[in-house]
């Protein structure tokens, strides 16, 4: 069964703090295929960047499949000048 998970518009070091506990609450009580809903993302950082990755190597490292929903270019952009691409499951 696959769980979907929405992402808040702002994922930069000043939101960052506000989101994490409960996006690691839903990616650890998650089944096991997870479905990244991203289209609400107006904002991302390498924070940002680097709780998505911190969220998704563990997800993987608990049998968990990452896929991504309507992922937004800021997102992909950010990801692929940092080389987070194939980290991040997004390619």
């Amino acid at each position: 069964m696959s769980t979907e998970i929405k992402l808040p518009e702002n994922l930069t070091i000043h939101h960052i703090e506000d989101h994490f506990n409960t996006l690691n609450q839903m990616f650890s009580d998650a089944e096991s295929e997870i479905e990244i809903e991203a289209s609400a993302v107006e904002s991302i950082d390498s924070a940002g960047l680097q709780t998505l990755l911190v969220l998704i190597k563990n997800s993987t490292e608990n049998d968990k499949t990452i896929s991504w929903k309507n992922t937004p270019e800021i997102i992909q952009t950010s990801a692929e000048k940092l080389g987070l691409s194939q980290t991040l499951i997004l390619s």
